[in-house]
């Protein structure tokens, strides 16, 4: 709308009763428009005003003055430095080149790195990645940059401003890593790199989104028939969970970038700072099969398995329904009997919902064999525990909180250190089936007490897993004795005929008559559990309990897990 001049404005009438004649009638159409657009611009000018927080008169007149439109200032880009650099006082001062940095010697034009092993070692110590897997992991990137829109195409030479030569994307990759790893800040990576926080910061964004979603497709692979399902199940069908495929449990993130209007959503779970909670499904190799994005702090586990496809596909029936396996019941002459069931299932703590699909240990019985078995579920569900202790181990990022704005980039980082993760599993060799395994019960074993109970007395502990010392002669039965004298001797005799005194109020028994195969998601959680624990107590009887392990244990057991420990802290 064009403005009115000065000397025309003087005219402008500032109320509806100029717009009249004398006798109250409607006279001037032209003064009447004038009016309207007068009490437009008054009303637009009082409106920012307060969006701007501006104080205006009350005999403010936006047509005080003709409104000039400020003229555009054309922006110039500064020519910086990220280090400047002088030998003397009075000489010029020259900007270091990437080229002549420490990282730029040490780690991309050193080809002692191919040979030593010394350097070899290091570089893994402080880059959390081989040398060569990180020379595969610049091609990768360099790959994913040849074409305009590429991830990395800023950095592969395609863009160049003011004729400058793009920054060398091994030292950017190795910023990453470094940003990742040790929760270093930019300007740390600065001083080693000569390369300025912000293209640091511009391809840690890119670098996040190509880990999240190439990275993360190629190297998380998440189960979807029972032949991809087989391999993640071996473990568990050694430790007498047939059909069980991994343990799933959540984790929080520290948020220190959170916006404020979602700060309340993201406070909670017994902590001050704003923290991302992710719902993670891992196998007892500790390699993770599915993640879900992270999701509000303030979240329980409940509500972010509804958000978690690969649990709620177990639920539903339109994941893994082609498992089958088989569990061992007694019949009516006690003999026992295999039973075929249908559907995957994974074990959890006590905190889910009381589906079929997600089993977790009893916390309140006095009977014997659900107190093993509890505490057996309680020893191999730990690996998902131990896939969140190695990742914030690997990835200090984690541990130490977030620092990036916005909440999406939480997300992207923790799906970029999962799949780094997995890697690292495939690099060590550790993503095979472990060949290695303790018989908890066997009758060879020199812990093994009267009664096929276990005493460890006189035992050499360092060489026995911790979940069979776990098992020990007195099993503290689950009902949380307030008095601390503990439970009396007639009910730590396990009696076959003893009700299940489980967590629920359900003890349904539910058998789907008429059917040769069970099918998990059609079941109550009671009823499964309970077959569950039938099938470990004969299993148990039968010395088939074993207690899987890397490789099999000898008489250094302790020096073994010490070298295990080693490799998991890089």
């Amino acid at each position: 709308m064009a403005l009115l001049s000065a000397t025309v404005a003087s005219n402008l009438p500032k109320t509806l009763l100029q717009c009249f004649s004398g006798d109250s009638t409607f006279s001037n159409l032209e003064q009447f428009i004038r009016y309207t657009k007068y009490r437009r611009e008054r009303a637009k000018s009082l409106r920012e005003a307060v969006l701007h927080c501006v104080e205006i008169d009350d005999d403010y007149d936006p047509y005080q003055h003709d409104k000039v439109p400020p003229q555009r200032v054309k922006k110039y880009r500064s020519k910086c430095c990220a280090v400047p650099w002088k030998a003397c006082v009075d000489d010029a001062t020259v900007a270091l080149a990437p080229e002549q940095s420490a990282w730029y010697r040490l780690y991309v034009i050193n080809r002692a790195l191919l040979t030593n092993t010394k350097s070899q070692r290091d570089f893994r110590r402080r880059f959390h990645l081989p040398f060569q897997n990180y020379l595969e992991l610049v091609e990768l990137c360099k790959e994913n940059g040849l074409h305009r829109g590429d991830f990395f195409h800023r950095w592969c030479g395609l863009d160049k401003v003011n004729n400058k030569k793009s920054s060398p994307i091994e030292l950017l990759v190795l910023g990453a890593l470094r940003y990742l790893g040790r929760g270093w800040t930019f300007d740390d990576i600065v001083e080693s790199t000569c390369i300025s926080a912000e293209v640091h910061r511009c391809f840690l964004e890119a670098f996040l989104d190509f880990g999240s979603t190439v990275l993360y497709s190629k190297y998380v692979v998440t189960p979807q028939n029972a032949e991809e399902a087989k391999t993640h199940s071996i473990e568990y069908e050694k430790a007498g969970f047939p059909g069980c495929i991994g343990s799933c449990d959540c984790t929080h993130i520290t948020t220190e970038k959170c916006q404020y209007k979602l700060k309340n959503n993201h406070t909670g779970h017994n902590k001050k700072e704003t923290t991302r909670t992710f719902n993670l499904t891992a196998n007892h190799r500790r390699r993770i099969l599915h993640s879900t994005r992270g999701g509000p702090g303030r979240w329980n586990d409940q509500t972010m398995v509804t958000y978690d496809r690969f649990i709620t596909g177990l639920h539903e029936g339109t994941g893994l329904a082609d498992i089958s396996f088989q569990l061992f019941e007694y019949n009516d002459n006690g003999d026992t009997t295999p039973v075929k069931y249908s559907g995957g299932y994974v074990i959890v703590d006590n905190g889910y919902h009381d589906w079929s699909v997600t089993v977790p240990p009893i916390s309140r019985t006095n009977v014997i064999r659900e107190i093993r078995w509890s505490k057996w579920v309680e020893s191999m569900r730990k690996d998902v525990e131990c896939t969140f202790g190695i990742l914030k181990g690997r990835w200090r990022i984690l541990k130490c909180g977030v620092r990036v704005h916005g909440i999406d980039k939480v997300d992207l980082i923790w799906l970029t250190c999962c799949a780094l993760h997995n890697w690292l599993l495939d690099i060590d060799g550790l993503s095979s089936e472990w060949t290695g395994g303790e018989v908890a019960n066997s009758d060879e074993s020199e812990w093994l007490g009267e009664s096929g109970a276990h005493d460890f007395s006189g035992v050499n502990r360092d060489r026995i897993p911790n979940a069979i010392l776990r098992l020990s002669n007195n099993l503290t039965n689950r009902n949380f004795d307030a008095s601390g004298m503990g439970p009396g001797d007639d009910v730590l005799v396990d009696r076959d005929h003893m009700p299940i005194n489980s967590d629920h109020v359900s003890d349904r028994m539910e058998d789907q008559a008429g059917q040769s195969t069970r099918v998990v998601k059609n079941l109550t959680l009671n009823f499964f559990r309970r077959k569950l624990i039938e099938h470990f107590h004969i299993m148990w009887s039968r010395n088939n309990i074993v207690w899987p392990q890397v490789r099999p244990t000898n008489q250094n057991g302790r020096e073994l897990r010490i070298d295990q420990h080693e490799m998991w802290s890089n």
